[in-house]
Formats: C-alpha cells, sequence, structure tokens
C-alpha cells in the first residue's frame, strides 16, 4: 500500500470533527504555500536585472492618451509609448518639434502649419502618417460622442485638414496664444482605430493593447484590484534620441502603505507627498535620493451659480467667508488664493471670517432653527451636494463639511469612482464641485471662467456668466507680451474674487525617489508628473 492510500485509509476512518480540522490545517498549509510563492514571485519582479522599476499611488484605467486628463497615472504611461506633433521641455520651459520637423503660425494668429517627419514607424512596423494626425483630432476629438471636454473644448471649431502630403494645418475660429500647447496630446494609429465607435473608445481593446510611436512599446499589463504593472521597453526603431533605460516597469498600489512595503526593492518611487510618512520613511532609509517639486495644480471649490439657491452672488460669499482654508491645507500642500496660484491670506478679502458670514446668511433669510441647522421662511433647510472623486482625501472632505455644519449648513457629499464622477460632472449634477485640476503647460483661465464653456462639454463647472470675465479671458488668449497677460490675469483675479463663482484651496508639493547611482534630477516644477518621464529615461549612471 502507497504512503499515501495509508494516510487516506487514517483519514476515512476519523471522527467527523476529526476530519474537519485536519482539513483546515490543510487548507490553510496551501494557502500559506501559495502566498509565500506569490510573494517570492512579487519581490523578483521587482529587482530583475536591467529592470527600472517605479512603484507609485494610483490605478491604470486607460492607455489611449486622448483620456488621461483625469488619471495621472495613464498620463504618466502615454508620456513614454505615444508623440504628439510637438513636446515640452520641462527644463527648458519651452516647445519643440516631435512628429512635426517643424511648424509656422500664420500673420493672422490662427493658422499652424505643420510639416511631419516621414521615418517615424508605428510599434507594429506601420508608417506614421498625416492621416493619422487628421484622424485624431477631427475623426476622433471633434466627435460628438468624444468623452473629453478638456480635448473637445481646445479644439471646438478648429480646422483640421491635411494641407501637403507631410503636412497638415490647423485653422482657429480666432486667436489663441495657448492653443500651441495642446498640441502636446498623443495621435493615434487610424489604422487600429478608424472603425472604433468613439462614444466607447475609452474602452475599447486599444486601451489596454495600446500601439503608439513613442521611444518606448508595451510589451506586458496586468490590471488587479491589488495593484497594476505594466511593462516598457525602448522602442528599437524610434526616430528620436534612444533612451538610456532599456526597459521601465510600473508598479501601481492602492495606497502608501502597501507600496512601502516594496519601497526597498523598487528603483524609484514616485508621486509621494513631499511630508507623507512615505516620504520621510524613504528619505530616512539612505536609499534615494529625494527631489521635490511642485505643479500647475490646484484643489478648489466651484458653486454651480444655476443653483437656485448660490445664484446668488451674497449667498456664496457669505459660505466662503465661513471656511477656514488653513484648515483644509494637508501636510506638503502650499496654500493658493487666486487664478495665478499665489497665496494672498494675508489680504482681508481672503480671510476666513465665519462670524461675518454666518450674520450674512442671517440677512438673506436662512436663519438657524432649534436642532442648528439653517432655514428659510418656507421651511426650506439650506442644504447643498458636494460633488467629488473617491480619490479625494478625505481628511480635506470632512473638514470642509464640518465647517459648514458649524455654521448650519447641511452638505451632502457624492464621492464617486471616475467614470461616475465624468458622467455627474458634464450633466452638472451638483450644486457644489470639489475638484483638482491641473492647469498644464499654459495656464489657459478661458476654459474655466468663460461664460461659452458653461456647457456639458465645456469646463465652466461654476456655469459662471459674467461680461466682465468674459472679456478679461479672451483679452489674455489673444495677448501674446507676458507681462501685458500678467496684468490681465491680475484684473481677472479681482474680478473672480468679487463674484466669487469659485474657492481656490491649495496646491500640492510632491517628492520624487531615485536612486543615488543616477544622475542628479534637475527639475524643480513640472507642469504634469508625467514630464519627469521626458527627463528619467535620459538620465545616465544607471545601476540596475
Amino acid at each position: 500500500m502507497t504512503p499515501f492510500k495509508k494516510v487516506w485509509k487514517i483519514f476515512f476512518v476519523m471522527q467527523r470533527g476529526e476530519k474537519f480540522l485536519v482539513s483546515l490545517l490543510v487548507a490553510i498549509l496551501f494557502v500559506s504555500l501559495g502566498q509565500l510563492f506569490f510573494s517570492e514571485f512579487h519581490f523578483i519582479s521587482k529587482q530583475e536585472k536591467g529592470v527600472f522599476s517605479e512603484g507609485m499611488v494610483g490605478k491604470i484605467h486607460t492607455l489611449n492618451p486622448l483620456f488621461v486628463d483625469f488619471n495621472d497615472t495613464d498620463r504618466d504611461m502615454s508620456e513614454l509609448i505615444f508623440s504628439g506633433l510637438i513636446r515640452y521641455d520641462p527644463i527648458k520651459k519651452n516647445f519643440y518639434p516631435d512628429l512635426a520637423e517643424s511648424w509656422t503660425r500664420g500673420k493672422d494668429d490662427k493658422t499652424y502649419t505643420f510639416n511631419l517627419r516621414t521615418n517615424v514607424l508605428w510599434h507594429d512596423a506601420k508608417p506614421f502618417t498625416a492621416d493619422d494626425v487628421v484622424f485624431t483630432f477631427k475623426n476622433v476629438v471633434q466627435d460628438p460622442g468624444f468623452r473629453n471636454p478638456i480635448l473637445k473644448n481646445a479644439f471646438e471649431e478648429v480646422g483640421v485638414a491635411k494641407s501637403g502630403s507631410h503636412e497638415v494645418t490647423f485653422t482657429l475660429p480666432r486667436s489663441n496664444s495657448y492653443f500651441i500647447s495642446n498640441l502636446t496630446a498623443g495621435i493615434l494609429p487610424k489604422h487600429l482605430l478608424e472603425n472604433s465607435a468613439i462614444a466607447t473608445m475609452e474602452q475599447s481593446p486599444f486601451s489596454q493593447q495600446p500601439v503608439g510611436t513613442g521611444s518606448y512599446k508595451v510589451t506586458k499589463l496586468s490590471i488587479d484590484s491589488d495593484g497594476d504593472y505594466i511593462d516598457l521597453v525602448a522602442f528599437e526603431q524610434y526616430y528620436g534620441d534612444k533612451p538610456v533605460i532599456p526597459h521601465i516597469r510600473f508598479f501601481t498600489y492602492p495606497n502608501e502603505n502597501s507600496l512601502m512595503g516594496d519601497a526597498s526593492v523598487l528603483s524609484a518611487v514616485s508621486k509621494l507627498g513631499s511630508k507623507s510618512e512615505a516620504a520621510a520613511e524613504i528619505a530616512a532609509g539612505g536609499k534615494f535620493s529625494i527631489y521635490n517639486y511642485t505643479l500647475n495644480q490646484f484643489t478648489a471649490i466651484y458653486y454651480n451659480t444655476d443653483h437656485p439657491v448660490l445664484k446668488d452672488k451674497k449667498t456664496r460669499q457669505a459660505l466662503t467667508k465661513i471656511l477656514d482654508k488653513n484648515a483644509f491645507i494637508l501636510d506638503g500642500e502650499q496654500r493658493v488664493d487666486s487664478v495665478g496660484l499665489y497665496d494672498r491670506s494675508d489680504e482681508d478679502i481672503f480671510k476666513s471670517a465665519s462670524a461675518e458670514g454666518e450674520k450674512m446668511l442671517d440677512e438673506l433669510g436662512w436663519k438657524k432653527g432649534e436642532d442648528g441647522m439653517r432655514a428659510n421662511e418656507k421651511g426650506e433647510k439650506l442644504s447643498f451636494l458636494l460633488l467629488t472623486i473617491s480619490k479625494m482625501p478625505k481628511k480635506l472632505v470632512e473638514s470642509i463639511q464640518k465647517q459648514w455644519k458649524a455654521a448650519g449648513i447641511d452638505l451632502s457629499v457624492q464621492a464617486q469612482e471616475s467614470e461616475s464622477f465624468s458622467s455627474q460632472l458634464s450633466e452638472r449634477r451638483y450644486a457644489i464641485l470639489l475638484i483638482r485640476q491641473n492647469l498644464g503647460y499654459n495656464r489657459d483661465i478661458y476654459p474655466l471662467f468663460h461664460s461659452s464653456q458653461a456647457t456639458t462639454t465645456g469646463l465652466n463647472f461654476s456655469n459662471f456668466k459674467s461680461f466682465r470675465t468674459d472679456g478679461l479671458t479672451e483679452a489674455i488668449r489673444k495677448e501674446t507680451d507676458s507681462k501685458s497677460k500678467e496684468k490681465l490675469l491680475v484684473e481677472l483675479s479681482k474680478a473672480i474674487s468679487d463674484e466669487t463663482p469659485v474657492v481656490f484651496i491649495s496646491t500640492p508639493v510632491y517628492s520624487y525617489a531615485l536612486p543615488k547611482g543616477l544622475a542628479e534630477f534637475q527639475a524643480k516644477d513640472l507642469d504634469f508628473h508625467s514630464d519627469r518621464l521626458s527627463i528619467v529615461p535620459f538620465l545616465t549612471s544607471i545601476n540596475p
């Protein structure tokens, strides 16, 4: 009789309780062995020789470059996989040709003509052409079903045409000194996507099996609720300067605690709050050099001025005065008060004055009842719905809710995942919006406050309409002189502060941990997190 049969015979004659106990112990043994194997695999995957592995808190949703504006992790990957007509140099702070060899601007400042490279291949070895450019901006971005309001807004009424075999011309309805920055968007391959439904393109197979013209191509992607990883290898037929790092692997984590468990076996850790526990722990470990940087990014509260109560400027002013913004500033953030992203907390107009704000609400007919909550003489409560995205810091959301509740204002919160958030945002189904935005390469304020943008596809999230701000945002777009533009921005800031469609809160400071064997990372301020990836692959002195 074999040993296995002997064991089985003994098990068969056991009492029911004994069988259960033995079965439980065997199950625990197999689970433990499985976890050991998984941990060992996970450990090795982050230390593979010749692979530069970077960890970050985040989630991969789509690798289509036209849908990355609401997810920093997606934008990171797109930076390496795709190319735009032009590129932005975060060190020199200027735009340079990329898929285009050169471009010219018309004398009326309304036409831009791009001469394209002729030696570019897609990652599937098909040639890049002018048809790909026209397809991207005309057939996709300008399609009624396209679901990225930022890009859709930027190319509204813009003519896109092939003006030569290797030439594309954009014709603007009116001059816009900021337009050029939109052409950093990644170009899509027409031969793979021309038959795709635009309204569902974000969820198409291409979004997880992308083919670009960038310096790296995707070789493996794994998406899991516990974290994702993606392998990128340098594209041998890339038309530009070849990156020094041949193989980059990105790991995403649901939170900093889970990331820190792997920090010692990663090559780099990105997008950490500069004052976070994780950043401090990594700095103390001695393995990494820590580099801090800021972004053209801000967190803000928008009042929906179409709301029956919030259409009144005095109500918006009263709600704002009640708030103590200093309590909202999280570790590693800086306070901002205006469109220029400046801290102006020493000015009276931006100082907290809770008692004054409550007095204004009393005068407007919103009185506190026995329950401490405010209502008007009709018995209607002063109650609002605040919409935000699920990854917004819980501490910030609760602090806003607590401060307004103390003043008798009822605030219900809906924290939505990306897709649901985008849908509710475009339909303006909120009274108050808490959002984090990035002004990107140009700090164009027009989309945020011009009345033409108070639509389901626009970025005027407060639905604010004013002849004064319309005129200023239009003038700022047209102005090419930097000093004159700054004066107009100051005037616009005063107008917005007076009307109070928005409450600016803070801008973050981030830390980037890179191995000490790597050349110095010189950027102190970036426009997007992804800009770091136009620098790192070309740094020398890698110690895999």
